[in-house]
């Protein structure tokens, strides 16, 4: 395991940082935490990191999730890593998954170019491979970064992930970049992660909560900002693989249209989702990238409500 070196990419972590990585530094040679500009308030957890024995490289400023990832991968080969596992501060990762994964690296063979090893299952939700190697891996098109396990050579060959994009979709277009370079991701076979995949919100129609067979129905919710993002890095993402890949460009259009009409029309701050997703797409079509504009930024940041001034007390009474 000491060739291998995990990044932990954080932002405004909490208190369960540490367990985390207690649980997980058997599994691996070091730890990397990368802090992509938190404020000061996060100091203490990453001082109760680093008093922990783990590295923490911090941020002056918010750069995004692909350059947190990015500045923990170029310490990790330099120090001559041979994989290196990419992990979200809210992953948790079972024993002997680093063992697996790289198990799955010494079961391929030359021929199959492996790249990425990633989880079978989230939550205990299985993948579904689209192949098979001859070795019997699954193979998929992308997956999430949390839990990646990436070869070194794969890294070097392919370069790392996309810094323009900031957040959202940085994993997908590493995903399909390096299959154009022929290197391919497999699921370790068993292996399953715990991982937040985002708030659910109640499914409503004109503000009326929609039921199934007597329960609740409802959705994954992302804000306003990560709508925009999450619309221009898809339409970013559309434009470049439209020649190399369409089938992927249709399957991703059609995945990506429910959500985001769903969001404007049943979630909270509906204008605001609209917005981000109109802005999104338009800036995603001229090709504009890097973290938000101040002013949009501004605009899509729910207002908080002002709180109710206590009532002034009552003037003493003159004295008789």
């Amino acid at each position: 395991m000491s060739s291998t070196i995990v990044v932990v990419p954080t932002f405004r972590p909490d208190r369960s940082l540490t367990w985390r990585l207690d649980s997980l530094s058997a599994q691996v040679g070091s730890v990397i935490v990368v802090d992509d500009g938190s404020p000061t308030d996060s100091n203490a957890i990453l001082d109760e990191v680093e008093a922990h024995g783990y590295e923490v490289i911090r941020s002056p400023s918010n750069r995004g999730i692909a350059a947190a990832l990015n500045s923990g991968i170029q310490v990790a080969l330099h120090r001559g890593a041979q994989f290196v596992l990419t992990l979200d501060q809210d992953t948790t990762l079972p024993d002997g998954y680093v063992a697996d994964c790289l198990g799955a690296f010494e079961l391929a063979s030359a021929e199959t170019r492996l790249g990425v090893v990633c989880a079978d299952r989230i939550n205990g939700i299985p993948s579904i491979p689209e192949a098979w190697t001859a070795e019997g891996l699954g193979l998929v098109r992308e997956a999430i970064q949390s839990g990646f396990l990436i070869s070194a050579e794969c890294l070097r060959e392919c370069g790392l992930f996309d810094e323009e994009l900031f957040i959202d979709c940085v994993d997908t277009e590493f995903c399909l970049r390096i299959s154009t370079h022929g290197y391919r991701i497999a699921v370790g076979p068993g292996t399953d992660i715990r991982h937040s995949l985002g708030e659910r919100v109640p499914l409503r129609l004109f503000g009326i909560p929609l039921s199934r067979h007597g329960q609740p129905v409802s959705y994954e919710y992302h804000g306003p900002i990560r709508r925009y993002f999450i619309a221009r890095n898809n339409v970013d993402l559309y434009l470049r693989f439209a020649k190399s890949k369409p089938r992927w460009v249709l399957s991703a259009i059609k995945r990506e249209f429910s959500p985001a009409i769903t969001t404007m029309v049943s979630g909270p701050q509906g204008v605001r989702q609209l917005v981000a997703t109109l802005v999104g797409v338009a800036h995603g079509l001229i090709r504009r990238r890097g973290p938000l504009s101040p002013t949009l930024r501004a605009f899509l940041t729910p207002r908080r409500r002002a709180e109710p001034r206590a009532a002034a007390p009552a003037p003493a009474s003159p004295p008789q």
